[in-house]
């Protein structure tokens, strides 16, 4: 099958490679926004080990 340009001047190739790049643009933006905000929260709270003593 024979590729035809349209009367418009675009080729029907570069509209669907604009379309892939788009999407996976896309995708890598998705997967590092949800891979940041599904790791746990990071603990800034600090234990007391009952050994040590605290004064006020």
């Amino acid at each position: 099958m024979r590729w035809r340009i349209s009367d418009h001047g675009h080729d029907p190739r570069q509209i669907d490679l604009l379309a892939v790049v788009a999407l996976i643009l896309v995708s890598i933006g998705a997967y590092f926004y949800y891979a940041d905000y599904s790791a746990p929260p990071k603990n800034t709270t600090a234990f007391i080990v009952p050994s040590q003593h605290v004064r006020w």
